[in-house]
């Protein structure tokens, strides 16, 4: 096979195993083929049909993919580290365990694609289509998700510190105890998205909408939310301590045991919000930010049901710890064979 640069119609074929490193596959048919461990390092596969191959263990470090078709493919455990995959289709494609370090994915399609546990960091997902993905405990640090579109993607306990998202679409994504430290996900649509016991610290949502989200017990302690839209939403015992939220909309929101000490409301909307057990009660939200638009039905904190919050932190500690250990399930067996 060391003259197989100059063939091209490969289509069924099985070459699980073989070296074709460097070869020129631009344009090959190798839809369903088999190239299980095979070496495609640094090979040029630009436009090539491998829909449905099987590239599980594949090493394709460094490829060139630009607008090659993978749809349906199975590449668990791949090596895609440094390859460009730019405008690629990948819909369907599993890549459970792959590696894609620093890997080109700008405009990519990866449409209900599998990345359970992959390592994605420093990668460029720019633009790219990730709807319905599944990405849990995939590693995104420090990756480009600037307009990349999330809507309905799974990414449980996924790690994304330091990971950029402005002007992403994370509708109805699942970030259940998802890491997204410093992450910027300023003007982005989070409208439906699950937070629940995420970690957000210090991240930067300026200008985003969370309306009808979960961030149930997340941690925003320190965060920029100036002029997000949070309303409808459920920031139950979340952590918003020594948060940016002025200007931010609240309207109807449960903050029922957040922490919110240093956390500035100036200017800030919370008509209709729930802020019992906060610590925070008319007078003090008044004296401290004038500015405060609020309502009739606005719950300000009482004493009383603070003293109350006591008897069922313990509780609601322990159904975060439920929860955690059964999601996180998934995730553990992934990294467990990576």
């Amino acid at each position: 096979m060391s003259k197989i640069t100059n063939i091209k119609k490969l289509s069924g074929y099985d070459l699980s195993g073989y070296s074709l490193m460097g070869s020129d596959l631009s344009g090959a048919q190798l839809a369903k083929a088999r190239l299980r461990g095979a070496n495609l390092a640094g090979a040029d596969l630009s436009g090539a049909d491998l829909s449905e191959a099987d590239l599980t263990g594949a090493n394709l470090s460094g490829a060139d993919l630009y607008q090659a078709k993978l749809s349906g493919a199975r590449m668990n455990g791949a090596n895609l580290s440094h390859s460009d995959c730019t405008s690629a289709d990948l819909t369907n494609c599993r890549l459970a365990g792959a590696r894609l370090r620093e890997c080109k994915l700008p405009g990519a399609v990866l449409r209900n694609a599998e990345l359970n546990a992959a390592d994605l960091s420093d990668s460029d997902l720019s633009a790219a289509d990730l709807r319905g993905a599944k990405f849990s405990g995939a590693v995104f640090d420090r990756a480009n998700l600037n307009r990349a579109n999330l809507s309905g993607a799974k990414l449980f306990g996924a790690k994304l510190t330091n990971v950029k998202m402005r002007n992403a679409i994370l509708r109805n994504a699942d970030f259940t105890a998802a890491k997204l430290r410093g992450a910027d996900i300023s003007d982005a649509d989070l409208v439906g998205v699950k937070l629940f016991n995420a970690d957000m610290s210090h991240s930067n949502l300026c200008k985003s909408n969370l309306d009808g989200a979960s961030v149930r017990a997340a941690i925003l302690s320190g965060s920029n939310l100036r002029y997000a839209q949070i309303n409808s939403a459920n920031l139950s015992h979340a952590s918003l301590t020594r948060a940016d939220l002025s200007h931010s909309s609240f309207r109807e929101s449960d903050l029922w045991g957040a922490r919110v000490s240093g956390g500035d409301f100036s200017n800030s909307d919370l008509s209709g919000a729930n802020l019992l057990a906060t610590g925070m009660n008319k007078k003090f939200a008044l004296s401290e930010f004038p500015d405060v638009t609020f309502s009739e039905q606005t719950h300000w904190d009482d004493q009383r049901i603070k003293r109350k919050r006591r008897e069922t932190s313990a509780a609601h500690k322990k159904s975060i710890e439920s929860e955690t250990a059964k999601r996180g399930f998934f995730s553990r067996v992934f990294r467990a064979r990576s």
